[in-house]
């Protein structure tokens, strides 16, 4: 937009289009008119003084205005300029709205930025080169300078020189980045950061922006998320994964190394647990773990010769670099001695013993589950033979193993098939001449291996969580044939079912037990349920309420094999016990012991303190019952009076027992001893 004014009269000798229009005017209407005319009164004040400022100085001046038309509001740039020695007056105005409005757009960014910078909690520095201009009070804090310490120094001095080769990367190649480093605190040494690196228009310069956050709490949480991962919460020693982890360094190291593996399993840990409770097997271990690591490093390191970890439980795991016979045959024994000193627990001194199975990389297993899983089938066979001893890895368990996964999967299939079957065992008087109850004993009829006993399957049914299936059938399939029983005259008739661990454990298990007689319409009286004396073992209540729930039905509930376990008295009191069966152990060696006659003895007269009633197990010859009834006991159980029976054949033979005219039908309750 131009226009020409004479210096002196400052009217108009030339205007173009374009500057007419400013006041919606033609040149023609506009030439010839002075600069007053044309602004207007309110207008002229404004301007001429830039005007005469221009004539009388003979240089440019210029000044900005706003004028609004059918567009809207239009930012100008309004220029006078003297010519031919000021007798002319060029005026130029230029539109400068875009320009205008990316200023007022820059001006409001960096206010925004300053107030983001004064406001956030992260560090943040401006840098030019890799010299500092600008830093917040969030990175002064972070750091522990005073600005005057940091702008104008190079960023350099504010990281290790560790860093420097890859700050100074960073800064040759002006790229975009965020990465994880170094910061130094003036006081406290390196801190850990991360970098996130831009480029910015900064006080009307192109600079670097540098967003720093501390991520010392970042990195303290992955660290203990790494040290739950890999440790084991109780003792603080290298868990599964961690082991996992070592022995897969141990098969890669160069040069290669032999080594064996040590599969650990506290031998009283369950016995503790029921006992003293959880807390007390809790200490046990800890004790346990430090007794172990103080034989051996405990850090995940291929160069160590000793190793240990705790995988769950009450099982360690130790390996042991280039061993040859001698040194591990000591640190096995190093290893046993470490359990000679007794345990405190709730201020009572114990004794724990540890059984031990060995494996050695790679004669016995060239991958990591193949040696644990040797390592561990020599362990059970360490536990199996008596516990406190130590099995090494062969061939003959290698065997062992198959066959037990073998039978683990075969059992899965076994009650689809309808490869179980009941037999029953009769519980009779001394005499002979009353039948009081009949064992129902579960029997596995094998495809292949013909006619499994209940020894060689139900402890693998109850380690895979499969016996809960198959004592349900048991149960349902025994009382089914009490209805027959009953049907064939045996008016009073009662069946024992031995129950599991696992049933017990269950939440629901009385529930389940309920069920199973309404479903069959059998009354609780004609049940009896045989527990072990580890079961019953437990300070909880909750194992006496599911009993005092289970005898309010009427069913009778006894103490199988006693004598083996580890029966309190005062515990044996409190319990709601119909029946204790004395273990055929102590049978066996009557009437000639006299420690057996001593136990047997005891047990009896304990028992009618109590008012419990007793039955003997595993009686085979004349003797034993002539001693057992001298002794008082006048229920029995054993190959002298029946060996188990099919189902078909008990019943045959209780058809045949029901004709006999001095056979005598006890009522279903012998005795009931008040709780």
């Amino acid at each position: 937009m131009l226009a020409v004014f004479d210096a002196k009269s400052l009217r108009c000798l030339y205007t173009n289009s374009q500057y007419a229009q400013l006041g919606q005017q033609t040149p023609a209407q506009i030439v010839g008119k002075t600069l007053a005319e044309i602004l207007g009164p309110e207008l002229s004040t404004l301007v001429l003084p830039y005007a005469h400022t221009s004539i009388s100085s003979g240089e440019p001046v210029s000044y900005t205005r706003t004028v609004t038309d059918a567009s809207g509001p239009r930012h100008l740039e309004v220029s006078f300029v003297p010519v031919n020695t000021s007798s002319r007056l060029y005026v130029l105005a230029n539109d400068i709205s875009k320009h205008r409005l990316a200023e007022q757009a820059l001006e409001q960014s960096m206010s925004r930025l300053h107030k983001f910078m004064a406001a956030s909690e992260e560090g943040i520095a401006f840098h030019i080169d890799g010299m500092i201009t600008d830093v917040n009070q969030a990175l002064l804090r972070m750091l522990g300078y005073a600005s005057d310490e940091m702008v104008g120094h190079s960023t350099l001095e504010f990281v290790p020189e560790s860093e420097h080769d890859r700050v100074k990367l960073v800064i040759a190649k002006r790229d975009e980045i965020a990465y994880e480093s170094l910061a130094l605190h003036k006081t406290r040494g390196a801190i850990p950061v991360e970098f996130i690196v831009r480029d910015i228009v900064w006080a009307g310069v192109k600079q670097r922006m540098v967003i720093v956050r501390d991520i010392s709490e970042r990195r303290a949480t992955l660290e203990r998320i790494r040290y739950l991962a890999l440790n084991d919460s109780l003792s603080g020693l290298p868990n599964r994964a961690a082991l996992d982890e070592h022995l897969r360094l141990l098969m890669k190291a160069k040069p290669a190394v032999n080594f064996a593996v040590l599969f650990l399993d506290v031998d009283q840990l369950k016995r503790i647990n029921d006992s003293l409770g959880h807390a007390a097997g809790d200490a046990l271990l800890i004790e346990t773990a430090g007794r172990l690591a103080r034989l051996c490093a405990t850090e995940n390191a291929i160069d160590q010769d000793a190793w240990l970890s705790r995988i769950g439980g009450d099982e360690f795991v130790l390996t042991l670099r280039n061993p040859n016979e001698a040194t591990l045959d000591s640190f096995v024994s190093r290893i046993e001695a470490a359990f000679d000193a007794p345990y405190f627990l709730n201020g009572r001194k114990i004794k724990a013993s540890a059984s031990i199975g060995v494996a050695l990389y790679p004669s016995d297993g060239e991958d990591s589950n193949q040696l644990l899983k040797n390592a561990d089938a020599a362990m059970y066979a360490a536990k199996a033979s008596g516990r406190r001893t130590v099995r090494y890895f062969d061939q003959a368990l290698a065997r062992a193993a198959d066959a037990m996964l073998e039978i683990e999967q075969d059992l899965a299939s076994a009650i689809q098939t309808s490869q179980f079957e009941l037999f029953f065992q009769p519980i009779m008087s001394s005499d002979g001449r009353e039948l009081i109850s009949a064992e129902a004993l579960l029997r596995w009829n094998h495809p292949n291996r013909g006619l499994i006993m209940p020894n060689e399957f139900i402890h693998i049914a109850e380690e895979s969580n499969l016996f809960l299936p198959i004592g349900q059938w048991v149960l349902e399939h025994a009382l089914r044939e009490v209805k027959d029983w009953i049907a064939l005259g045996w008016e009073h008739a009662r069946v024992a079912v031995n129950l599991s661990n696992n049933e017990v454990r269950a939440d629901d298990f009385v529930a389940e037990i309920i069920a199973s007689l309404r479903r069959t319409e059998i009354a609780g009286e004609h049940l009896e349920l045989e527990l072990t004396e580890r079961m019953l073992m437990s300070q909880d209540n909750a194992i006496r309420d599911a009993l005092l729930r289970l005898q309010s039905e009427g069913i009778k509930l006894s103490i199988d094999d006693f004598g083996t376990g580890y029966s309190s008295l005062s515990r044996l009191s409190a319990l709601p016990i119909d029946t204790l069966k004395i273990d055929q152990s102590f049978v066996a060696e009557l009437p000639e012991s006299h420690t057996a006659l001593a136990i047997v003895t005891a047990l009896l007269q304990l028992c009618r303190g109590l008012t419990i009633d007793v039955v003997a197990e595993g009686v085979e010859r004349a003797d034993q019952r002539d001693c057992l009834q001298l002794l008082g006991c006048d229920a029995m159980q054993g190959f002298l009076f029946s060996r188990p029976m099919n189902a078909s054949d008990f019943k045959r033979w209780l058809s045949e027992l029901l004709s006999e005219d001095d056979w005598i039908q006890p009522r279903i309750s012998r005795k009931r001893r008040a709780n």
